[in-house]
């Protein structure tokens, strides 16, 4: 959900202030927001989805696991 126009003005305002009366601060955040966008440049864009689908794979082969064990432990008994 995106801001509105105002909340928007609101937003370049404060930065303008702390930019104007906090040059410090405001380098500080310009290091780190080039840090951040150099840092995910280098990530895949989507690692969330190869958690889930390696979790989910792994999920699948205990279960295939644990119905064979059953199912030979019934054959066994």
């Amino acid at each position: 959900m995106g801001m509105s126009a105002a909340e928007q003005r609101i937003l370049t305002e404060i930065e303008h202030s702390l930019r104007t009366n906090d040059r410090a601060f405001a380098t500080r955040i310009d290091r780190m927001n080039t840090a951040c966008a150099h840092r995910s440049q280098n990530r895949l864009a989507w690692p969330g989805t190869v958690k889930k689908t390696t979790l989910l794979v792994l999920a699948g082969v205990m279960t295939g696991i644990m119905v064979a064990v059953l199912v030979l432990a019934v054959i066994n008994t």
